[in-house]
């Protein structure tokens, strides 16, 4: 499976933790989580790690702020600032 992951413009102040809604992006490094908000509890909140597909799920932003412990290394998208395609090829 193929994830390509292309970043079209960073905001010069960007993103920060209390700006994260439904749909953004949290990129470390090579790895990249996007966010999905709960939908019967708002505080609460899943992380789906793209590598992967495991869904990480915090309470507050508070404990997703702990998760990531070095926050200078963090960059935060919207959907609009990412083109983002994920192939998935059949071998039989």
């Amino acid at each position: 499976m193929t994830i390509n992951l292309k970043v079209k413009q960073e905001k010069r102040k960007g993103l920060s933790i209390n700006d994260i809604q439904d749909g953004y992006f949290i990129l470390r490094n090579d790895d990249v989580w996007i966010v999905k908000m709960d939908v019967t509890n708002r505080n609460k909140i899943h992380l789906i790690d793209l590598e992967t597909f495991h869904v990480k799920t915090v309470s507050t932003k508070n404990d997703l702020k702990s998760l990531f412990e070095d926050w200078s290394r963090i960059k935060i998208l919207s959907p609009k600032q990412v083109n983002l395609n994920i192939g998935f090829q059949w071998k039989e």
